[in-house]
């Protein structure tokens, strides 16, 4: 045994002495070579890991093309960050040399550590074998096995990831990773077609309310004439027409249009200049208006006339304005917010009793026999049940009088849509009781209506008038067909069909 260990000695010393030999052992400074006790001695591995970091900062300064490491195989890698130990006896460590290829150290059993790197020689066409994979100390997860061709930059999406010589990305997980694709720009969806935006309300009654005072002081100009304003008569002598009405109406169609182009029109003038005369009412936010209701009183300048307006959105009245200019009054009405003159809320008398009731009616200004003398007959039995009777010749302020507590009731045979959609809205919503003059709901197309300040008193009224059914209605045709008989009921109770109605002059009026 003597013999082996002096043979060893002498080997080693012969190694020393060769030019490019090993580096020599850490412990070989102690005299510790050899010795069982030399991988528990701490100034061995204080001594190791200093020699570590200055191989590993030479490593990583040069780029290295590989990194030699001595992976030790009879003992598991320490939980410690020190390198691994030398065993004392077993199978002799393999040495890594330079050019990727290992050897037995057959004999000695001292720690052999990698010698420096040879400097960096041109690429070959051979591609060497993949180095062994180590994890850093320092990034966790991050592999910093690269060789010289390829940079690493750790922020990349393959951070994570080892590249050979060939430039192929391996991964942890998987032996090759697929080439990333560049991502194609998505295409935007199509605009969806622009969808009908919910009425405001508030801003289409602040626009009507403009419109309508800038009609009334149109109307109040024209009519400061001393003398008689002329005009022209429509369907019979007595339904007159104005060039102010037409001036009023174009003027407030046009804006609307402008302002409001999918709404719909229904305006006096122009249904009466139409061929039949008919009105159609759809569920689109629609206007109703009347230039001027009570012309004749408007040509007499007789102070009662009015621009009435109102929107109907679904067949309901929104809202209605009717603006008396000769006597300043601006009546507003909004549904579920109650009725307002001049701005300050209204309400109906609350009158009950038809004895003590002011009664506002109209007579036929038509030829028309039958509704004359249903007028007469009304105001023949009426004047002795009412407390007094009244007329002023314009539908639209009848209404709103009824609204503000003026009068009591009014009731009328004959009217129009654009007489009464602004007062009927007015009366409810000022408390009080719009209905047909037979009882049940009021029907906007059946030109017949009774307004009273409170129900009971509606009821009273509504029993004591002879009934008449205007002929055609609003929603119906002017032109009659021939074949339709003129008569009455035999209790003179009801008139089934109007005999005035005619396209001409010489005809019949409806009005």
């Amino acid at each position: 045994m003597a013999d082996d260990k002096d043979k060893d000695k002498d080997k080693k010393a012969e190694e020393k002495k060769r030019p490019g030999s090993l580096a020599e052992n850490a412990a070989t400074g102690y005299g510790l070579e050899g010795h069982v006790a030399t991988q528990q001695d701490p100034r061995v591995s204080e001594l190791r890991r200093a020699e570590d970091k200055t191989q590993q900062k030479k490593t990583e300064s040069k780029r290295s093309e590989s990194k030699m490491e001595l992976k030790p195989e009879s003992k598991p890698e320490s939980k410690q960050s020190s390198p691994p130990r030398t065993p004392s006896h077993g199978t002799p460590p393999m040495i890594a040399t330079p050019t990727g290829s290992r050897r037995p150290d057959e004999k000695s059993s001292r720690l052999v550590v990698q010698e420096p790197p040879p400097p960096a020689t041109p690429p070959t066409d051979e591609t060497p074998p993949l180095p062994v994979e180590t994890k850093s100390k320092k990034e966790a997860g991050v592999n910093k096995t690269t060789n010289t061709d390829i940079s690493f930059d750790p922020s990349k999406e393959f951070a994570c990831k080892t590249t050979n010589t060939a430039g192929k990305m391996y991964s942890e997980d998987e032996e090759e990773a697929k080439p990333v694709e560049p991502v194609q720009p998505v295409a935007a969806p199509p605009p969806k077609p622009p969808h009908p935006s919910k009425l405001d309300l508030d801003d289409i009654f602040a626009f009507a309310v403009a419109l309508v005072r800038k009609a009334g002081d149109f109307a109040l100009a024209s009519n400061h004439a001393k003398d008689r304003l002329s005009y022209t008569t429509k369907e019979h002598e007595r339904d007159l027409n104005t060039s102010t009405d037409n001036d009023i109406e174009a003027m407030m169609i046009k804006e609307i249009n402008e302002k409001y182009p999918n709404h719909k029109i229904i305006a006096e003038e122009e249904v009466s200049r139409s061929e039949t005369g008919q009105v159609t009412l759809t569920t689109e936010p629609t206007w109703i208006i009347d230039p001027i209701d009570g012309t004749m009183n408007f040509v007499h300048h007789f102070p009662y006339y009015c621009i009435s307006v109102a929107l109907l959105v679904d067949k309901a009245t929104a809202f209605g304005i009717i603006f008396n200019p000769a006597l300043q009054e601006f009546y507003t009405a909004r549904k579920f917010q109650g009725a307002r003159l001049n701005d300050e809320p209204i309400h109906t008398s609350g009158q009950m009793e038809l004895k003590d009731a002011m009664i506002l009616q109209e007579y036929s200004s038509g030829v028309d026999e039958c509704r004359t003398n249903a007028a007469l007959q009304n105001a023949s039995r009426l004047i002795k049940k009412a407390h007094a009777l009244r007329s002023i010749g314009s539908s639209a302020m009848g209404l709103a009088m009824v609204a503000s507590g003026v009068a009591d009731a009014f009731y009328f045979f004959g009217l129009h849509v654009w007489d009464m959609a602004a007062g009927n809205l007015l009366v409810s919503e000022a408390g009080g009781t719009v209905m047909d003059p037979s009882g049940g709901p009021v029907d906007l197309m059946s030109r017949r209506v009774l307004a009273a300040a409170t129900q009971p008193l509606a009821d009273q009224l509504s029993a004591e008038l002879t009934q008449n059914y205007p002929k055609p209605r609003d929603d119906e045709s002017r032109v009659v067909p021939p074949t339709e008989p003129a008569t009455k009921d035999f209790n003179e109770q009801t008139q089934f069909s109007d005999s005035s109605l005619s396209l001409s002059s010489s005809e019949p009026s409806r009005k």
